[in-house]
């Protein structure tokens, strides 16, 4: 079975302005996502975007994009409102790629979809373990999950759960079109808005969260300036090698 990948963009970010556009060592941040969501099997890598700016970066390196509304709340409604646009079928499986992850493993990716795909589930997402310099920080989500690789829960705080489980998730995701359309017909729920995290409205409206642990050997989202200096330096090296 094929799958598309969507990328949500946009330029508003609070912590890192202009974030997508970014230059990581002769690339911008979302050509370096867009390029290695190409290296997995999916049909179609699109970036979902509301700047004009991103639109035409993605057309000036020959990037598929789609232009959405400026008033979505979460990356969610974006990504629906793409795969309408793009007039998608219900059970067409999504991957939502993240476009601050500029060394996401294709690896990873199909794993993600192989996992949704295997297990039929509504939804799909990946962790990874927690290094000690991420345990207290609340910019790092940890997730916690059963024995049958189900989330259990997501927190910023280490402590919300048990400490010794607790894994870093990783913000990617895999669902059906047909579970998206259920996703943003639901409310914000309250654990989403005082934890800031939308994927609560799901287990808030007690549906089930496949979990993986991730094979990539990088996982820098950027989000800062500090962040974007990593990425720099982490590119210059990667980049040697090909």
């Amino acid at each position: 079975m094929s799958y598309k990948i969507l990328i949500p963009a946009r330029l508003d970010s609070t912590r890192l302005p202009g974030k997508p556009l970014r230059d990581i060592a002769g690339k911008t941040l979302i050509q370096r996502v867009v390029e290695q969501a190409k290296k997995s099997s999916a049909d179609l890598v699109c970036v979902a975007t509301d700047s004009t700016l991103i639109i035409e970066h993605c057309n000036e390196i020959g990037v598929e994009s789609i232009l959405t509304k400026q008033t979505h709340k979460t990356g969610t409604d974006r990504l629906f409102e793409a795969c309408e646009l793009l007039k998608l079928d219900e059970n067409e499986i999504v991957l939502n790629v993240q476009g601050d992850e500029p060394f996401i493993d294709p690896v990873d990716i199909q794993n993600l979809f192989n996992l949704l795909e295997k297990n039929n589930a509504n939804m799909a997402t990946l962790f990874t373990n927690l290094q000690d310099n991420e345990e207290n920080d609340p910019s790092v989500v940890k997730l916690w999950m059963n024995p049958e690789n189900l989330v259990k829960d997501f927190s910023r705080d280490i402590n919300h759960l048990e400490k010794a489980k607790a894994k870093k998730h990783l913000g990617i995701y895999a669902y059906r079109v047909q579970f998206l359309r259920q996703f943003i017909d639901w409310k914000q729920s309250v654990n989403e808005l005082q934890r800031n995290l939308e994927q609560m409205r799901v287990l808030d409206n007690n549906h089930l969260i496949s979990a993986r642990i991730s094979q990539g050997e990088i996982h820098l989202g950027v989000d800062t300036a500090s962040d974007l200096a990593k990425a720099v330096e982490i590119a210059k090296k990667t980049d040697e090698h090909f």
